[in-house]
């Protein structure tokens, strides 16, 4: 599936590893600069997307909106037929590219924005009738695309009052190539049902979400025209695979009746179908040429077998009897036959499918593969710029995109050294910061009263904390957000890691919550009528708005609330050690960088960082593209559109730029700044 994220996903954020050595004055520019980033590239974004499910039919990417370079890429030179005598698939070789399965179908240039998102006649459609168009269009692309059991209890309390009555406990089926064209088709549909709207005669959230809507469908009708697209990404990366999220999943479901439980467990051992099926994707994957490296696949399978060591202490036995005291009226005799089916489906059906697929990731090893960028396969460059533009929440071309990205990163530095050598004022301040309240709950309460000023109201709402099991705290970030029923403002969860509470601990939360993911998921779903736009927002724009407040947010904590040379240090070596690794991202998929050339990059701005160092790095991105672009680029261009409206609009305050911004929703970056023009002009 391509248009929506769907499937809960905790792909946990990161806020940065701080190396704090107490070193002399003569050592400063070191401390401030090498050690900034050497621990906070080595797996620092662990990120956090509480509100962004993934897609319930399996797909792995999303689709928003890019402008690229106008007839971008060329066709490669056709060169040879490669045959692998074990699965008798024919490769084809184009230039230097790595060889490919010649079965499926690849662009043959990067396509460019107009290609993608053409300009269109104003329909005949308006007033009342377009807007009941519109809600037909947004409520069968949900329906097509929210389609299993899982899924639909995650993301509402109440799925029937969106039209949802799914029968079938499963996690749904995993979207194939075979489908591409029906998937196609049905977007096509859709897209051509909008295009009879007139957009000018809708107004409001109407008209942001017909915008969006018309975006997003045509990003779908371009992305199911090419096969080779569903190849390019490993499933089970190690670090980002669901399997990282799956047991934190199932914790968030919620027990009313006895039907509910009965269903969770049938829901574990369906666990066993639906990683069958991924692991059918892998292995597809490296018969058509796309094979990942030895090291991958053992990584991969180190992940599951790091989860097979909990089968008879999971935290999920006790959360599952702890559930069980929601069910009214439950009795002793089903409460222990639930206890024990439970307990039988874990050990029985979830544990050892974790083991089969720990195995299946090892048979993979020989299949001959590499870790390599995007560049390295044909239809590749095709495939970063979509996906990029998808993740960022923006049409700049991935060219573009660097050309911003440096600029970003040397501003950050300049800003950064002139503070250095302003003199010492900011020493005492920079070593000994507390940016934190204390424990999650003091946090939460001072910044829910501290963002009053710069931020506008939220509804009334609840939330409840859940630790990280200890077992998972030297691999899990900080803190995350979960918004999981989104029709009830008082579903949210903020997963706290108790093993990770810094100094900067508060920053931490002012991400998560008060004023970065929860407050933003509760106001766009206080100002929206439209479902779409809380659950398609991209994840560049709900992470650049996160990292945007966490930044923000830093005055809360300092005396007397103002900005100081030493908070403006903190930012920025938080800010370069972001842009840097984004930087990387678009090195190894753009420029073919490989792992000497990522360090060689880092040590050539003052970082102190080795090939050992980096080499996990290097294998996430290599695996799952644009994994750090969707923070850096999504964070760049909100700070952009924040810096962009501060200047055109001097006289507005924070409080209103801000409002703007969050009234604006969630469409593209474009979008957003258009609709902040209308509203401060």
């Amino acid at each position: 599936m391509v248009l929506l994220f769907f499937r809960v996903s905790f792909q946990l954020t990161c806020l940065w590893i701080r190396i704090r050595s107490l070193i002399d004055m003569k050592k400063c520019f070191v401390k401030a600069t090498a050690l900034v980033c050497c621990a906070a590239f080595i797996l620092s974004l662990t990120c956090c997307t509480g509100t962004e499910p993934e897609s319930s039919s399996g797909g792995r990417r999303t689709v928003s909106g890019i402008k690229t370079e106008d007839g971008a890429g060329t066709e490669p030179t056709y060169v040879t037929d490669v045959t692998d005598p074990s699965t008798g698939q024919t490769t084809v070789s184009y230039g230097n590219y790595i060889p490919t399965s010649d079965t499926l179908t690849y662009p043959d240039h990067v396509a460019s924005f107009e290609e993608v998102h053409p300009s269109h006649p104003a329909g005949n459609v308006k007033g009342s009738e377009a807007v009941k168009v519109l809600s037909d269009v947004e409520y069968a692309i949900m329906h097509h695309d929210i389609n299993c059991y899982a899924d639909v209890e995650i993301l509402f309390e109440k799925p029937e009052d969106f039209g949802f009555d799914i029968k079938d406990v499963t996690w749904g089926e995993f979207t194939t190539t075979d489908d591409y064209d029906e998937e196609k088709q049905f977007y096509q549909t859709q897209l051509d049902t909008l295009l009879t709207i007139d957009g000018e005669s809708l107004s409001g959230d109407d008209r942001i979400c017909f915008e969006k809507l018309v975006y997003d469908c045509e990003e779908a009708v371009y992305s199911y025209s090419y096969t080779a697209f569903e190849y390019y990404s490993m499933y089970f990366n190690y670090l980002v695979g669901p399997q990282s999220e799956i047991l934190f999943v199932l914790d968030v479901y919620t027990f009313d009746t006895v039907r509910d439980a009965e269903n969770y467990i049938l829901l574990v051992k369906d666990v066993d179908r639906y990683f069958d099926q991924l692991c059918e994707y892998e292995e597809t994957r490296a018969s058509l040429g796309f094979a990942s490296s030895d090291e991958s696949y053992e990584e991969a399978a180190v992940s599951f077998d790091n989860l097979i060591v909990q089968k008879d202490d999971c935290f999920l036995y006790e959360s599952f009897e702890e559930r069980l005291d929601n069910i009214k009226g439950l009795s002793s005799s089903d409460r222990s036959r639930l206890i024990s089916e439970h307990e039988k489906a874990m050990k029985e059906v979830l544990f050892p499918e974790f083991e089969e697929c720990a195995r299946r990731m090892r048979a993979l090893k020989g299949s001959g593969g590499t870790d390599a960028g995007l560049c390295r396969y044909r239809g590749g460059d095709a495939y970063y710029a979509q996906l990029t533009r998808i993740m960022t929440n923006n049409g700049a071309d991935p060219q573009a995109s660097v050309l911003a990205l440096d600029t970003a990163i040397s501003d950050t530095y300049d800003e950064f050294m002139g503070i250095m050598y302003s003199g010492f004022d900011w020493y005492d301040e920079y070593m000994n910061h507390a940016y934190s309240k204390g424990s999650i709950s003091d946090n939460l309460d001072f910044l829910y009263d501290a963002v009053k000023k710069d931020f506008p109201e939220i509804p009334a709402h609840e939330y409840y904390l859940m630790d990280v099991p200890e077992v998972f705290e030297e691999n899990f970030s900080p803190a995350a957000y979960l918004g999981y029923h989104l029709d009830n403002y008082n579903a949210n969860v903020i997963i706290v890691n108790n093993g990770s509470v810094d100094e900067n601990f508060g920053i931490t939360v002012a991400h998560e919550g008060y004023p970065g993911h929860m407050f933003q998921s509760l106001y766009t779903r206080a100002h929206s009528s439209h479902p779409y736009l809380y659950l398609s927002a991209s994840i560049g724009y709900s992470e650049g708005w996160a990292t945007y407040c966490e930044n923000f947010s830093m005055k809360y904590f300092a005396e007397g609330g103002k900005k100081t040379k030493a908070m403006q240090l903190i930012r920025d070596e938080s800010v370069l050690g972001l842009l840097a690794s984004t930087r990387t991202d678009y090195g190894i998929h753009m420029e073919n960088w490989s792992l000497k050339d990522c360090v060689d990059y880092f040590n050539s701005m003052g970082f102190s960082v080795s090939e050992d160092d980096f080499a996990k790095i290097y294998m996430l991105v290599v695996t799952d593209p644009g994994y750090y672009a969707k923070y850096g680029m999504g964070f760049l261009w909100t700070q952009k559109t924040m810096d962009d409206m501060h200047e055109k609009y001097p006289q507005a305050t924070a409080m209103e730029i801000h409002t703007a911004y969050l009234d604006s929703l969630t469409g593209t970056f474009e979008m957003i700044n258009k609709n902040m023009d209308a509203i401060l002009g």
